[in-house]
């Protein structure tokens, strides 16, 4: 791959350590605003996150949520050095998304 190709990537990882500052918040984020949006009468939308709830309660958001960092952090150790950033934005881009679609749904049905 060219200099130009891996440009972008070189880049962002100027400012991975910044963007694995943004996954903490939008995992929380998320998990906090999935289950008061369940204690009001919400339901999950993942078939997986739903079926752990039901199965296990609330731990299982959690549970789940250290999984996906545990399989992110695997991922980071085995991708190329300038490619790493990937991670934090894979992690912190869906946790945002569902963050603000909860929140909608939470202020809509409310």
């Amino acid at each position: 791959m060219t200099t130009h190709e891996t440009g972008i990537w070189r880049s962002l990882n100027e400012y991975e350590a910044a963007l694995w500052g943004l996954v903490v918040p939008s995992m929380l984020a998320d998990t906090v605003l999935t289950y008061y949006g369940i204690e009001r009468g919400l339901a999950e939308g993942n078939p997986i996150a739903r079926f752990g709830l039901e199965q296990f309660g609330y731990g299982a958001l959690g549970a789940l949520k250290i999984f996906a960092l545990a399989i992110g952090l695997v991922g980071r150790a085995l991708l190329p050095e300038g490619y790493t950033a990937v991670v934090p934005l894979g992690l912190a881009i869906p946790w945002t998304i569902a963050s603000v679609i909860n929140a909608t749904l939470i202020v809509t049905a409310t």
